[in-house]
């Protein structure tokens, strides 16, 4: 299955984004196997708990974070990172494309507070 660039095979339980592979534990795998084949639903944590841990397991809710922040991180060089969408209050969905923002982002340069000309006349 392949969404925007991420190709997930079950089979070889191989991820790649954009021809690059993308290395993923056995939770994250199949936290990204889960959205990927429910791609544009909201999911909240609990409902994440139950689908991808079962209901057999007791984990706090916020387990969910770490492992979302870990998937996000797995897929942060290949630019894949804002496919997973926090949606405040609710809970987490996987985009079926990139969002139009997404663009490698370049650092700003961080202006001082005075104006150089200011600064070197001061500093001599």
């Amino acid at each position: 299955m392949e969404i925007a660039g991420v190709r997930l095979d079950p089979a070889s339980r191989r991820i790649t984004g954009n021809g690059q592979d993308i290395e993923l534990g056995a939770l994250e795998f199949r936290m990204l196997r889960f959205f990927m084949t429910h791609p544009g639903r909201v999911y909240s944590r609990a409902q994440l708990l139950d689908e991808i841990w079962g209901n057999n397991v007791y984990v706090e809710e916020r387990t969910v974070d770490v492992h979302i922040r870990r998937l996000r991180q797995a897929l942060e060089p290949t630019g894949h990172k804002d496919l997973l969408e926090t949606v405040r209050g609710v809970g987490y969905c996987f985009r079926r494309e990139l969002p139009q923002d997404a663009a490698p982002r370049i650092p700003l340069m961080v202006r001082p507070a005075q104006g150089l000309p200011d600064y070197y006349a001061r500093a001599a």
